[in-house]
């Protein structure tokens, strides 16, 4: 799982715990559409509070923003299963890298029947592995702390939380990679 990205087309097939088969492979720009779906079908509260209120109705061009990842400072992966006779994406996973190229800032988004099922840690690990193999000391992740569903994640992964001082409706987790 050292590999920071997939050739395109092809990935990991996973297994989830109640024995279905996920799909992970790197994001390209040619997932626009795929991409466009997925967040579509995210509840509403949830797609906003996954773009911490930044992005309340997705467009193409959040779509293509989030698929037109610079290699040379980002990495994407998503998790797909079949469905009615072709991919569907279930789940999505990125950084990005500082300035220092250290440390990367961290999101995960799995869909809401898919949450729970072993997805996100899926994702997660291949994240983790690829920020290690680009020589990555630390990832940090926010989230609303509302929110709540990703510290049970964020905790059997290893990641730290704490309130954001600056603003206390925020959760930040870092993790340190070293």
């Amino acid at each position: 799982m050292a590999q920071t990205h997939a050739p395109p087309g092809e990935g990991w097939n996973e297994k989830l715990p109640d024995g279905t088969t996920v799909r992970i492979r790197s994001i390209s720009e040619q997932d626009a559409e795929l991409e466009l779906e997925f967040l579509t079908h995210l509840s509403p509260a949830f797609r906003s509070s996954r773009f911490l209120g930044l992005v309340r109705d997705p467009t193409p061009e959040v779509a293509r923003e989030l698929t037109r990842l610079d290699p040379a400072c980002a990495v994407g992966f998503i998790a797909l299963v079949p469905h009615e006779g072709r991919e569907r994406e279930i789940g999505a996973a990125q950084f990005h890298v500082n300035a220092a190229g250290d440390r990367c800032d961290a999101s995960l988004t799995v869909s809401g029947e898919w949450r729970q099922r072993g997805v996100g840690s899926l994702l997660m690990r291949h994240l983790i592995a690829a920020a290690r193999a680009r020589g990555m000391r630390h990832m940090r992740a926010y989230a609303p702390s509302r929110s709540g569903g990703g510290d049970r994640l964020a905790a059997n992964i290893g990641f730290q939380r704490r309130l954001d001082p600056r603003d206390p409706a925020t959760v930040i987790y870092d993790l340190s990679l070293e």
